[in-house]
C-alpha cells in the first residue's frame, strides 16, 4: 500500500517524491548549500534569501519555473533535527551530489532518498543513501529496490543503520523490500516525516532559498503545468 501523503505533497507530485534531509537548522544548512553552489558554479552569482512563508504550499509556489538542473532550492525548517531540501528540477530526483558534498565538505549528516511506487519521472522504486562524517571519513549506507523494465533490482551497501528493519529486505518480491511505505517508516524512525504537513515549522520559522538568478541558456526550462502530476487519494 502506498504511504499516506498530505494534500500539499499530492498537489506537487512528483516534485515531492524526493525531499532530501540534512541534519541541522535551516539557516546553517542554507549557508552550507550557498557555499557549495558558489564553489561549484565558479563565479556565477548565487543568491541566498530568507522568507517568512505561510505554509508548505507557499514554499513550493515560490518556484515559478522548473529546469533540468536545480536553479532554485529551498531549505525548509521542520519540527525535528532535520532540514528538508526541495528544488525546482523537473527531473524530481533530489540532489544526491549536493548531499554528498554537504557531508564530505561541510560535515553535515544527510539522507538522499526517493520513493514512488508507480512510474513518474523514472521507473518505480525506492532508495536512500545515509551519509555522515566520522573522524573525517564519510560513512555511507545505501539501499535500493528499483524497477529495471520487467525486472526489479535490490542492492544494499555499507553497514546497516540501527533504525533499519532488516527483516523487510528478505521479502520474496524485491519491490516489497523497500517501497514508499517501508521507506517512510524508516524515515520516521530516524525522526523525519517529510510527507506530513505538520512536520514542517512554517510559518513559525523562516525558510531559506538559494537561487541562480542568471542560469546559462543551456539550462532547459519548463512551466509548472508541464511538471506537476497531482495524485488522487490512495
Amino acid at each position: 500500500m502506498a504511504a499516506p501523503k498530505d494534500d500539499v505533497i499530492r498537489q506537487w507530485w512528483p516534485t515531492t517524491q524526493s525531499l532530501d534531509l540534512v541534519e541541522g537548522s535551516a539557516s546553517v544548512v542554507a549557508q552550507a548549500i550557498h557555499v557549495e553552489f558558489t564553489r561549484f558554479l565558479k563565479g556565477e552569482p548565487v543568491e541566498l534569501s530568507r522568507h517568512r512563508l505561510l505554509d508548505l504550499g507557499a514554499a513550493f509556489r515560490s518556484a515559478t519555473d522548473f529546469h533540468n538542473v536545480p536553479t532554485y532550492m529551498l531549505a525548509i525548517p521542520t519540527r525535528s533535527k532535520w532540514t528538508v531540501l526541495w528544488n525546482n528540477s523537473f527531473l524530481c530526483n533530489g540532489y544526491d551530489s549536493l548531499c554528498a558534498n554537504l557531508t564530505s565538505r561541510q560535515g553535515l549528516t544527510t539522507i538522499h532518498w526517493s520513493a514512488h511506487d508507480t512510474w513518474t519521472t523514472t521507473q518505480s522504486g525506492a532508495h536512500f543513501t545515509h551519509r555522515k562524517l566520522v573522524d573525517g571519513t564519510a560513512i555511507n549506507r545505501s539501499v535500493a529496490a528499483v524497477q529495471n523494465d520487467k525486472s526489479w533490482v535490490f542492492e544494499a551497501y555499507g553497514e546497516a543503520l540501527p533504525e533499519e528493519n532488516l527483516v523487510e529486505y528478505g521479502a520474496r518480491r524485491k519491490r516489497d523490500r523497500l517501497n514508499e511505505g517501508t521507506l517512510m517508516a524508516l524515515l520516521e524512525r530516524l525522526g523525519a516525516r517529510p510527507w506530513r504537513g505538520d512536520f514542517y515549522l512554517l510559518p513559525e520559522q523562516e525558510c531559506f532559498s538559494i537561487r541562480r538568478p542568471f542560469p546559462p541558456s543551456t539550462v532547459l526550462a519548463r512551466p509548472r503545468s508541464e511538471v506537476l502530476r497531482p495524485l488522487q487519494q490512495d
